[in-house]
């Protein structure tokens, strides 16, 4: 019955070098999720109206009022608002940041989007829209006469 005792042993040893626990090495039993550097994703505000001036100049700094909502509930957030210029066309993109996992408690109200935003001179003479885009559902505009009075 002597030689039942070591193979037992070796069956053991057997088991712990399959399993990966008497190698002393955890990188492959580790749960964490690898490390990223992706920026999250940002979802889009929903704009219901946006104000502007009926003129500016073209060294006037525009001030766009944008009103509607960021989200749902509290967890989300302005985090931005890109802009984009093309002749004739000035596109603003309110950026908000959805919940992540991190979020604790949110409150269940509506978070309101009031705020305004400035974009520099120059501009060019003429009519300029401002235009905010609104994924699915038509975008909403406003037109803006620019003129060459100082």
């Amino acid at each position: 019955m002597c030689f039942r005792r070591p193979a037992l042993a070796a069956m053991l040893v057997g088991l712990l070098l399959l399993s990966g626990a008497g190698c002393g090495s955890t990188a492959a039993t580790t749960s964490q999720p690898p490390a990223t550097t992706d920026a999250p994703v940002l979802d889009t505000a929903r704009v219901a109206r946006i104000d502007v001036p009926d003129q500016i100049a073209t060294s006037d700094t525009l001030r766009v009022h944008l009103s509607g909502t960021v989200g749902p509930n509290g967890c989300y957030a302005l985090a931005r608002i890109d802009e984009g210029r093309t002749p004739g066309r000035l596109t603003l993109t309110p950026r908000v940041r959805p919940p992540t996992a991190d979020d604790r408690a949110c409150t269940m109200a509506i978070v309101p989007l009031d705020t305004t935003h400035v974009a520099s001179p120059p501009f060019e003479p003429g009519r300029l829209a401002v235009r905010v885009p609104q994924g699915n559902q038509p975008a909403v505009t406003d037109t803006i006469t620019v003129t060459d009075r100082p």
